[in-house]
């Protein structure tokens, strides 16, 4: 897998790019959800689901509200700018939080973490569809795979490192070192050569993306590319938006919520074995099924297995230890969904519209994510136990799997049946 990078030295200093930027990402989500923890108050047990549940909707909705205008602007303006802009402006938004200091801060809190995930989309959506035109085609699946278990890495590393700087210096810290990291991203863009926009057929109407009609349009282009399965497989992942809420909610029980370092500590390393599992998950389902497209469908389906028996088994589990490990078995499988999923349509799509095509599929991500997550946090906070909420989201994952499949297989059949004979 890292030999795409010696092949492709332009996609080499994109990766650096997104190695800096994502280990920041980490350290600064382990700190916000620390402070949440901590400010929230150890006695505010009734509405730690829903404090949860909202920093998470935080971090999706913005992309859900702005995805259909990143996408376009991916496909017609600067992506080089696009990215380097978005850099700047949210270290300058993660300053802002080392304001946050009492319970009664926690709004601003709230407030910053909205402006800082509302620059995001433009960002992912003109990263993603650069990948393509850095990359020879046969690398493509490769080069999501190691992108993918890059996130993986920075996640594991960066809630590790987070929690003990947590312990160490506080959350201060961890926000300053977040904003120099988009600042070394910004730097290593600069000299990244990309080719200019591609050429569309039609001029950009802000009413036309407004009213979505540009991601309706992508849709008809994944439907008549008989790819549009690739897409949906995220959006039957939306149980997952339940699980990040679990995850955080499980580390504030394992803590008791007796300080924000120790909360920071335990919601770190359950955010830590999530980034084990995701980053081994594609390179075991690439040795066992392979890159056809045959191979990424299978493979995709059964991340969708692993991950529901995985946290099954974390709602019967007995010690912090079998639930690291637990955790870690179940993203193997989420992160599996990933990349197989986003390889399968990106392959088969045209350069034009890989901008509208993402901000397609991460709209229905977001809005799925989001809407379980805060299921989740309501359901925690009117009493019923993690073991309860797990199980149920186990069954989920597996029946939305088996639905996904049998969908993706039937897609996959049309398009051999209309291709000429």
């Amino acid at each position: 897998m890292l030999q795409v990078l010696k092949r492709n030295p332009a996609f080499r200093r994109l990766w650096l790019a997104q190695v800096v930027t994502q280990a920041g990402d980490w350290l600064n989500r382990m700190a916000v959800l620390a402070l949440i923890a901590h400010l929230g108050g150890a006695d505010a047990v009734q509405t730690a689901g829903a404090l949860f549940a909202g920093e998470l909707a935080l971090r999706l909705l913005p992309s859900a509200l702005l995805l259909p205008l990143a996408g376009s602007m991916a496909d017609r303006v600067s992506r080089k700018g696009t990215m380097i802009v978005a850099d700047l402006l949210r270290a300058l938004v993660v300053m802002g939080l080392l304001l946050i200091k009492r319970p009664e801060d926690l709004p601003l809190l709230y407030g910053l973490l909205f402006l800082q995930m509302a620059l995001g989309p433009f960002y992912d959506a003109a990263h993603s569809a650069t990948v393509p035109n850095l990359v020879r085609r046969e690398d493509l699946h490769a080069a999501y795979g190691l992108t993918a278990v890059t996130w993986s890495t920075m996640l594991t590393l960066g809630a590790l490192v987070g929690g003990l700087l947590l312990e160490l210096t506080g959350a201060s810290t961890v926000f300053i070192i977040d904003a120099g990291t988009y600042l070394v991203s910004a730097a290593l863009l600069v000299s990244l050569r990309l080719p200019g926009p591609p050429s569309q057929s039609d001029r950009f109407q802000l009413g036309r993306v407004l009213m979505l009609g540009e991601l309706r349009e992508a849709w008809q282009h994944l439907r008549e590319k008989r790819v549009s399965s690739g897409i949906t497989a995220k959006w039957h992942w939306s149980v997952a938006g339940g699980y990040l809420v679990c995850l955080s909610l499980l580390g504030k029980e394992l803590s008791d919520g007796s300080s924000m370092a120790a909360a920071g500590l335990s919601i770190s390393l359950l955010y830590a074995a999530r980034g084990l599992g995701t980053g081994v998950g594609p390179i075991i389902a690439r040795a066992l099924t392979g890159s056809t497209d045959r191979g990424l469908r299978v493979s995709t389906a059964a991340g969708f297995l692993v991950a529901g028996l995985g946290y099954s088994l974390v709602a019967m589990a007995d010690g912090p230890y079998w639930i690291f490990f637990l955790v870690a078995l179940a993203h193997t499988g989420g992160s599996t969904i990933w990349v197989g999923s986003t390889t399968l349509w990106q392959r088969g799509i045209d350069d034009r519209w890989r901008g509208r095509v993402q901000s397609s599929e991460s709209l229905g991500l977001t809005l799925c994510f989001s809407a379980m997550g805060g299921l989740v946090g309501l359901a925690y906070d009117a009493g019923v136990s993690l073991s309860w909420i797990l199980a149920v989201l186990s069954l989920l994952t597996v029946l939305s799997g088996i639905g996904w499949f049998v969908r993706a297989e039937r897609e996959a059949g049309q398009s051999q049946d209309a291709s000429p004979i």
